[in-house]
């Protein structure tokens, strides 16, 4: 998606956050990665992670559940730490899949969940509303339009999939002139295989993310996804936020990444294991002191 090149409209395509400066993704499993797990994985840090292709398998949009072994793993880490999602899927859809309730569950890539941003809502549903309706009628032209050009709307936000049609790449170039004439307003967040259009000002992951922070009163953050959806997070480049792109990607601005999608495991164990090891650190040092005023 980072080749596409923008038409001449209102349409803010974000393909650009999958643009990197000059850096270089490290594996978080390295020795660098490790320090810095080490250094935000304290009491209090905000776990946060994205469903589609991060804590679940994709498998295709339809039939995607959260594993076993990573819900049993949630639970344990949200025992310990505030655990959240934040995923592009729609609130009522992403509910049905998880069999477990984070601290934070926010939706529609930021659009939904984010306590006291509800006031916008109306104003986002007839936005979406009116781009699905245009869309619907644009798309029943089959002459002009693939059949496999699919519409989700997920209330808040409008996903186009096209990974059933035949030619990728020039159902790419039909679309954004087509949201350039229908959604001249949206913000087009691409995906693998869909379009998201998102009304303007409402708010992104990377958003929700530092105002989740601030409602947990978490001083530090991980935050682990997949795709250019995950890009609003991985772009802040906050020193006290750890970023990490599932599989390698030297497209994206993560800091670290996980060889695979099953590496997911062995990351939540790694997160339990070093909050465990520095909650146990800071309790003896805390008390040193009064064992020293105590004489022993």
């Amino acid at each position: 998606m980072a080749g596409v090149v923008l038409p001449k409209s209102s349409v803010i395509l974000e393909a650009s956050l999958y643009l990197k400066e000059d850096r270089i993704m490290i594996p978080l499993f390295s020795d660098q990665g490790r320090a810095q797990l080490n250094r935000i994985i304290r009491p209090g840090v905000l776990c946060a992670f994205d469903f589609d292709g991060t804590l679940c398998p994709f498998r295709g949009y339809e039939n995607a559940l959260l594993p076993d072994e990573v819900r049993q793993r949630l639970i344990r880490l949200q025992s310990m730490t505030p655990v959240a999602i934040l995923t592009g899927r729609g609130m009522a859809d992403i509910r049905t899949r998880m069999a477990f309730k984070p601290d934070y569950l926010v939706a529609n890539h930021g659009s939904e969940g984010i306590p006291g941003r509800e006031k916008d809502s109306d104003r986002f549903r007839k936005s979406v509303d009116c781009w699905d309706d245009a869309l619907k009628t644009a798309l029943a032209d089959t002459a002009q339009y693939d059949r496999g050009i699919t519409l989700d709307n997920k209330r808040y936000t409008l996903a186009v999939h096209y990974r059933a049609a035949a030619d990728h790449e020039t159902t790419e170039k039909q679309l954004l002139k087509l949201f350039e004439k229908v959604a001249p307003t949206a913000r087009v967040l691409p995906g693998k295989c869909v379009y998201n259009l998102i009304p303007q000002g409402s708010p992104n992951k990377g958003d929700a993310l530092v105002e989740l922070m601030k409602i947990a009163g978490s001083k530090t953050a991980l935050f682990a996804g997949d795709d250019e959806t995950d890009e609003n997070v991985f772009r802040l480049d906050n020193p006290d936020i750890l970023t990490v792109h599932v599989e390698k990607e030297e497209a994206s601005r993560a800091q670290f990444y996980l060889e695979t999608q099953e590496d997911i495991v062995t990351l939540l164990d790694v997160i339990i294991e070093t909050l465990m090891a520095n909650t146990s650190a800071l309790n003896v040092n805390a008390d040193a002191p009064s064992q020293k005023r105590n004489g022993q």
